[in-house]
């Protein structure tokens, strides 16, 4: 039998900035995802220490633009990516904002298993715990004495919205109708493109890092015959399910 998948923590940073989480998951096997506002560009010299020990396991993913709840809306799109990637993923989101519970709900209503916590206190178990040794952040330093509090620049570009979970390599596939799904249902309906030429363009320039020179007039056409998208001449309509 396959190994489950690491679970995967999603962090608010927004919403909670108190991050003494990282010494409760040192040793553990979750990964974790921590999103930033476009205006926290700075992070503390010991949140920086405390996260070293993860390696790749964490992943700092800052916004590059503004918009109402668009922190909410990576994450939502983080989490739908992971969902498809292997439905059998515990997956749990760091916030106080109550707004991720009708999406949570409905991912539990279809075997997925997510939840919405405020602290990890409350939910993290002795099973979750892994016997590898505990690394922590005083030990990078020679005196075994706290460095001063400091801040660190967020370097710029930005970590993608979207991190891809295999390597440099698999940047050059091309985006699954799951991915083109859910990047679509982001979208609010009043600013979809109109016509198949105008969707597949968009598409195109949206995963042009993820599949550079992709037809993605074939992606539409599938959409089509998937019955997410009537096309009648030049024009097109959306059918949300």
């Amino acid at each position: 039998m396959a190994d489950a998948p690491p679970p995967v923590l999603l962090v608010d940073f927004e919403n909670i900035q108190d991050l003494d989480y990282l010494k409760k998951l040192r040793n553990t096997d979750y990964e974790v995802r921590v999103f930033l506002g476009p205006h926290q560009a700075k992070l503390p010299t010991v949140l920086v220490r405390q996260a070293q020990p993860f390696g790749n396991r964490l992943q700092w993913i800052q916004m590059e633009g503004h918009g109402k709840n668009a922190l909410d809306f990576h994450i939502a799109y983080t989490l739908g990516l992971l969902v498809a990637e292997d439905r059998k993923r515990r997956i749990f989101v760091l916030s106080k904002d109550t707004g991720f519970d009708p999406l949570i709900a409905y991912l539990g209503k279809r075997g997925i298993a997510c939840e919405r916590i405020e602290e990890l206190g409350k939910f993290l178990t002795a099973k979750d715990v892994l016997t590898k040794p505990d690394v922590t952040a005083n030990s990078l330093s020679s005196d075994n004495k706290p460095a001063p509090s400091t801040t660190v620049l967020i370097p710029s570009p930005s970590l993608p919205a979207a991190p891809a979970p295999a390597p440099a390599k698999a940047s050059t596939k091309t985006p699954t109708l799951a991915e083109v799904i859910l990047h679509l249902n982001a979208i609010p309906p009043r600013t979809r493109p109109k016509k198949p030429k105008t969707l597949a363009a968009h598409l195109a320039s949206h995963f042009k890092k993820q599949s550079p020179g992709n037809d993605f007039s074939l992606v539409v056409k599938e959409l089509a015959n998937l019955g997410k998208i009537t096309i009648t001449g030049d024009k097109l309509s959306y059918h949300s399910k």
